[in-house]
């Protein structure tokens, strides 16, 4: 399945993202392209929902990390909300679960 993204405003600077599919080497540029987007178009508190998110690879935690390192230089952050239990699980191995902050739902991540 073709990575594929919607967001919505949560405030000035604030956007949650939805988003669906695979983040593999072939669609983890398309995210990482959006996400440096919206931190350089000041939209810097980002909310992720995983809950679509079937499978994730080192390019799609590159990709992730990335992300968050491109908000955290502009003021901002980066959660992950709703992320399933298989790509968690790799978040756990990669000891990533340290560096993201992980929400069980969206509304968690809102607080």
């Amino acid at each position: 399945m073709e990575l594929e993204f919607s967001e919505s405003t949560l405030s000035e600077k604030g956007v949650l993202l939805n988003i669906v599919g695979r983040l593999n080497a072939t669609s983890t540029q398309k995210l990482k392209t959006h996400l440096k987007q919206l931190v350089d178009g000041n939209k810097v508190e980002l909310i992720l929902d995983m809950s679509a998110v079937s499978f994730i690879d080192s390019s799609g935690l590159a990709a992730l990390v990335s992300g968050l390192k491109h908000a955290r230089e502009h003021g901002g952050w980066l959660k992950l909300a709703a992320v399933n239990q298989q790509v968690a699980s790799i978040f756990k191995m990669t000891l990533l679960d340290r560096v993201f902050e992980l929400y069980p739902t969206v509304e968690e991540a809102k607080k």
